[in-house]
């Protein structure tokens, strides 16, 4: 199965309930927004399979998290 690595390292921060009507999108972007600020390290996103708010690490840039190469 295609990026089952990057599934393992998702975190469930808001299960969202679809069957209540009192949540609005806005509810759910102003969550989104809290916690891009307090986890500024994470990529917040909506996983609409589960129906929640999930982060996962964000990745540095190719080449900048330690390679080995040309050190020694």
């Amino acid at each position: 199965m295609a990026g089952l690595g990057r599934r393992a390292e998702k975190t469930v921060h808001v299960k969202i309930d679809p069957n209540d009507e009192t949540i609005t999108l806005e509810d759910v972007l102003n969550k989104i927004t809290e916690l891009r600020k307090k986890h500024p390290d994470r990529e917040i996103f909506f996983d609409g399979d589960e129906y929640s708010i999930c982060s996962r690490p964000k990745h540095p840039k190719h080449g900048s998290h330690g390679s080995s190469h040309g050190t020694g």
